[in-house]
C-alpha cells in the first residue's frame, strides 16, 4: 500500500500560489478495499500547527483544512492513511506559501529608455546560509530571471497571460542554492508578451493593459531581505531588438546589452494588485528533432519536425558576426512548397543576428510559435542535426492512454491529445499559430469534458475561471467571447451561445471529473451571474422562459447549412435555449449540493425553460422539429426529449440519410457519438467514427495530420488548403471523439464526481480489434479494455481503491466490483 498524487489545491509541491485554505488530495495504490481513516499532520519550522488525529470522513478527492497560513511560509505535512483491513500508509510532502496579504518592501520599477525589451540589473553582497532563499518577482509584459548568470526556474512566459485588470500575478522560486558568497547579480529579462504586445484580428491592438514594461521584486534570505527593486538599479540595452507573441523575435548577439542608465519607479496604473500566483508553469514537456531537412522546388530550405506543436526552435549557431539567421513558423507544405498564409497577420519569425561567438542553443525567450515546419533563410549550409523543436504547455499532465487495433483512430486519440497540449498554454487557445491564439470560451467549453477525462486540468481551470468571474465582473454576469477580456471589437462582446455557457459548463465537467467541492463552492458564483444574467435579458421581453433574440455562434462551422458561411442550419435561439435550461439545470443542482435555501428558485427555472423549449421545438411525439443532426443530438444528451429513444432513433436516420456521415460543427460534434451509443446507435456511432473520406475524422488523418483542424476540410484532397480561409491546422474541438472513445468504446464514465463510483461498460466493436483505456482519475488508476480473440471476447478491468464500479456487459446483468483487477 502506498499513497501517491500528493496534492495541495491541485497542486504538487506548490511554492507561491494563492490558496484561501489548503485543500489536500492523494490517491492510494497497491491495496484493495476502501479507506477506514485518514489523518493529517502539518508543521512549520519544525512546530506542529494542525493535527487532525483519525477522521473516517477524510475525502481523499478534496479534503479542506482551516488552517491560518502565513506569508512566505513552507508547511511540511505528513498523511497517513488506514485502509478496511488494516494495512496503513504514510507520505510527507510540503506546500510554501508566497506574499499574500504582506506589503511588499520592493518598489515597482521600468525602464526610462527601452519599451519592447530591456535589461534589469543589480549586484548585491550575499553570505552563504543555511536558510532557504526566495525571489518573489512579477514582470510585465513577460519575464525571465538570471542569478550570477544562470536561469532562474524552469518556467517561461511569466507570468503569464491573466487579466490584469483585476491582478498581477507574482511568482516564488527558491534561489537557495544559486546564491554565492560575496557579490551577487540579479538581472530581470522583460518582453511585451500579452500586457504590452500586439493582440486581436487585422493588425489588433498594442498596450492593451500598459505602454511600458516594469518588474518588482524581492529576494529572502529566511527573514532577511537581501535584496528589492528601486531606483538604484541599471537598465542595460537588451539583445532583443524586436518581440511580440504574433510576430516573434528578433535576438541581435551583436548589439552588445551596454548599460543605458538607471530606472524609474512607475507602477502599473490601469491594473489590479499584485497577488500571489494562479497560473502553472509553462514549461519544457517534448524535444522532437528535425525529421527531414527539405529544398522545395523554388530553393526554399524547410525543417519539418514530423508534429504540429506548440513552442520554439532551439539551434547550434557558428554564424560569423553579423551575419543572420531567419526561422519562419508554418503548419503545412503547400505544392511542395514552403505555406505560412494562414497565419495571416502573423508573421512568426525568429531572427538572430551572430557577433560570432560560437553557441550550442540559441532559442527565443518572449513568444511561442505553433508549428510543423520552419523555413530558414541563412547565407550559410544548415544542417538538420543542429536543430531541435521544443514543445511547450501549462504544465499538467497527461492522465488517459488508448489504444485500438486501428492505427488511424489511434493516431486521431494522439492528433486529440495534441491539439489539447498545444492548445494549453497560459489560456484554453483556439489555436496557437495565427493572430489570435486567444481565450475562446466556446472552444474551451466544447473540450472541456474530454480534457478532463485526459489531461489533469483543475488548478488550470481554476484561473481560467478566476479571471472569467473577473470580468463577469463587470459584465453584469455576463461571460465575455475571450478569457482574458481584449475588451475591443467583436472579440470584446459577450453573452453569445454557446461561447458565454462556458462559465458554467466548465466548472461543472471539473466537479464532475475531480469531485473537488472546494473548486466547486468556488467558481459557483460566476456560475449563478452567468444564469442570472440569461435570465434578466430574456425576461426583458414578454413570453415564456426562452433564450428570444441576439446573436449568437450556435453550432459554429457545421456543414449543414445550404447558405455559405460559417453558421450551422440549427436554429441558434433553439441552441441558446437548450444551454439555457442546462445551465439553470447545474446551478440548480449545484445550489443543491451546499444547501442554499435559492436551489428551490433554479429548479424551478429549468423546468420553466424546458417546458417552453418543448411547447415551442418539439412536435406531439416529443421529436424536435429542428431536422439536423445537431438538434437531435442536443435533445437526447441534455434531456430536452420526453422520448429520448425515438429522439435517438431519429439521430440515427439523420445520420444514415447523409451516407452515415457527420454534418456537425462546435456545437453538435462533441455529443453526435454520445447520442448515438445513448439511444442503441453505438454501431452508427463506430461508423462513422471510421469513415475516411470528407467529412470525418479520418480524413484528415489520412491527409497527414497530426493536430485537429478547425475546419472538417481546412485541407482539400490534393493537399491544399481550403481557399475559404479560416484555417487552423491544431484547434481542438473536433478532438472531443476522444472523449467518446474513453467513455464509450471503452465505456469509463463517472457514475459520482471524481470516480469515486465508476460505470464500466465496454462496447466492443470487431471493426476496431481491441481497445484498452487506462486513466489516471481522482479516485485512483482505471483500467478498461477488451479484445476479440477468434470466437471468444476478453475483458480486463482495475477498479482503484476507496472506488466501486458497476460492470455493465452486452447481453449480461450488471454486477458490481469492488477496488482490484479483474479478467472476463
Amino acid at each position: 500500500m502506498k499513497l501517491t498524487n500528493l496534492r495541495v489545491c491541485n497542486l504538487s509541491e506548490p511554492i507561491g500560489y494563492a490558496m484561501d485554505a489548503p485543500v489536500f488530495s492523494w490517491t492510494t495504490e497497491d491495496c484493495d478495499g476502501s479507506q477506514l481513516w485518514a489523518a493529517l499532520s502539518i508543521s512549520a519550522g519544525g512546530e506542529n500547527v494542525f493535527d487532525s488525529g483519525t477522521v473516517q470522513n477524510a475525502d481523499s478527492l478534496g479534503w479542506r483544512v482551516e488552517l491560518p497560513l502565513k506569508a512566505r511560509t513552507r508547511y511540511d505535512y505528513t498523511l497517513t492513511v488506514r485502509a478496511c483491513g488494516g494495512e496503513e500508509a504514510s507520505a510527507r510532502s510540503f506546500f510554501e506559501t508566497g506574499k499574500r496579504n504582506e506589503a511588499w518592501e520592493a518598489q515597482w520599477i521600468s525602464p526610462r529608455v527601452s519599451q519592447s525589451a530591456a535589461l534589469l540589473e543589480k549586484s548585491f553582497q550575499a553570505e552563504f546560509e543555511e536558510k532557504s532563499a526566495r525571489l518573489y518577482i512579477c514582470g510585465l509584459g513577460v519575464y525571465e530571471a538570471y542569478l550570477n548568470g544562470e536561469k532562474i526556474g524552469d518556467e517561461y512566459l511569466a507570468p503569464g497571460y491573466h487579466s490584469y485588470d483585476f491582478y498581477l500575478a507574482a511568482q516564488t522560486y527558491d534561489v537557495t542554492k544559486m546564491l554565492k558568497n560575496g557579490e551577487n547579480n540579479l538581472v530581470i529579462a522583460l518582453g511585451e508578451g500579452w500586457f504590452k504586445g500586439r493582440l486581436g484580428f487585422e493588425g489588433g491592438y498594442t498596450d492593451l493593459y500598459g505602454d511600458r514594461l516594469y518588474a518588482i521584486a524581492e529576494l529572502w534570505q529566511g527573514d532577511r531581505l537581501v535584496l528589492s527593486t528601486d531606483e538604484s538599479w541599471t537598465e542595460r540595452r537588451s539583445p532583443v531588438m524586436f518581440n511580440n507573441i504574433y510576430d516573434g523575435e528578433i535576438w541581435n548577439a551583436w548589439e552588445s546589452p551596454t548599460p543605458v542608465g538607471l530606472v524609474e519607479a512607475a507602477c502599473p496604473k490601469a491594473c489590479g494588485p499584485l497577488q500571489d500566483r494562479l497560473s502553472l508553469p509553462v514549461k519544457e514537456f517534448d524535444r522532437l528533432p528535425a525529421m527531414e531537412l527539405i529544398r522545395t522546388p523554388k530553393g526554399d530550405t524547410i525543417l519539418d519536425f514530423g508534429q504540429n506543436l506548440t513552442g520554439w526552435v532551439e539551434f547550434k549557431s557558428r554564424l560569423p558576426e553579423g551575419e543572420r539567421i531567419t526561422l519562419t513558423a508554418g503548419e503545412i507544405l503547400q505544392d511542395g512548397e514552403f505555406y505560412h498564409d494562414n497565419y495571416r497577420t502573423a508573421k512568426a519569425e525568429f531572427i538572430y543576428i551572430s557577433d560570432g561567438t560560437p553557441r550550442d542553443w540559441i532559442r527565443p525567450h518572449f513568444t511561442f510559435y505553433g508549428f510543423r515546419y520552419m523555413k530558414v533563410d541563412c547565407a550559410f549550409l544548415v544542417a538538420a542535426e543542429d536543430f531541435t523543436a521544443v514543445h511547450l504547455r501549462s504544465a499538467m499532465p497527461q492522465t488517459a492512454r488508448f489504444e485500438t487495433g486501428n492505427t488511424l483512430v489511434n493516431q486521431l486519440f494522439q492528433n486529440a491529445l495534441w491539439g489539447m497540449k498545444d492548445n494549453f498554454l497560459e489560456v484554453p487557445t483556439d489555436c496557437p499559430q495565427r493572430d489570435e491564439r486567444l481565450g475562446w470560451t466556446g472552444d474551451a467549453q466544447a473540450i472541456s469534458e474530454t480534457a478532463c477525462q485526459t489531461l489533469y486540468m483543475p488548478a488550470f481551470y481554476r484561473k481560467y475561471l478566476r479571471d472569467m468571474r473577473a470580468e463577469q465582473s463587470v459584465l453584469g454576469g455576463s461571460v465575455p467571447n475571450v478569457v482574458p477580456r481584449i475588451k475591443r471589437d467583436m472579440i470584446g462582446n459577450s453573452g453569445f451561445c454557446p461561447w458565454a455557457d462556458a462559465g458554467v459548463i466548465i466548472p461543472w465537467n471539473t466537479w464532475r471529473y475531480y469531485g473537488n467541492k472546494s473548486l466547486l463552492a468556488e467558481t459557483y458564483p460566476g456560475m449563478k451571474a452567468w444564469v442570472d444574467f440569461q435570465r434578466q435579458r430574456e425576461e426583458t421581453i414578454e413570453g415564456p422562459h426562452l433564450v428570444k433574440d441576439g446573436f449568437h455562434f450556435a453550432d459554429w462551422l457545421a456543414l449543414d447549412n445550404p447558405e455559405p458561411g460559417p453558421f450551422g442550419a440549427t436554429d441558434p435561439l433553439y441552441i441558446a435555449s437548450a444551454y439555457y435550461f442546462r445551465c439553470a439545470q447545474i446551478v440548480a443542482e449545484a445550489a443543491e449540493l451546499f444547501g442554499l435555501p435559492e436551489a428551490s428558485e433554479y429548479v424551478q427555472l429549468a423546468a420553466d425553460i424546458l417546458t417552453a423549449i418543448r411547447e415551442k421545438y418539439f412536435d406531439e411525439n416529443s421529436l424536435c422539429v429542428e431536422k439536423t443532426q445537431t438538434a437531435a443530438a442536443l435533445a437526447v444528451v441534455f434531456g430536452l426529449t420526453e422520448k429520448p429513444q425515438a429522439q435517438g432513433d431519429a439521430l440515427n436516420e439523420l445520420v444514415e440519410q447523409n451516407g452515415s456521415h457527420l454534418n456537425t460543427g462546435f456545437v453538435g460534434t462533441p455529443i453526435l457519438c454520445p447520442a448515438l451509443s445513448m439511444t442503441g446507435h453505438h454501431d452508427t456511432a463506430v461508423t462513422v467514427l471510421l469513415q475516411e473520406d470528407f467529412p470525418s475524422w479520418l480524413y484528415s488523418v489520412k491527409l497527414g495530420a497530426t493536430t485537429i483542424w478547425e475546419r472538417w476540410n481546412s485541407v482539400l484532397p490534393d493537399g491544399r488548403m481550403n481557399p475559404e480561409g479560416m484555417n487552423s491546422l491544431n484547434h481542438y474541438t473536433y478532438g472531443s471523439i476522444a472523449g467518446w472513445m474513453l467513455s464509450w468504446l471503452c465505456g469509463v464514465r463517472p457514475a459520482e464526481p471524481g470516480y469515486r463510483k465508476i460505470i464500466l461498460e465496454p462496447r466492443p466493436d470487431r471493426r476496431l480489434g481491441h481497445a484498452r483505456a487506462e486513466l489516471d482519475t481522482a479516485a485512483g488508476h482505471i483500467v478498461c479494455a477488451w479484445r476479440y480473440e477468434g470466437d471468444s471476447l476478453h475483458y480486463d478491468f482495475t477498479v482503484p481503491f476507496g472506488a466501486s464500479a458497476e460492470l455493465r456487459l452486452p447481453g449480461e446483468t450488471p454486477k458490481e466490483l469492488g477496488a482490484g483487477s479483474y479478467a472476463f
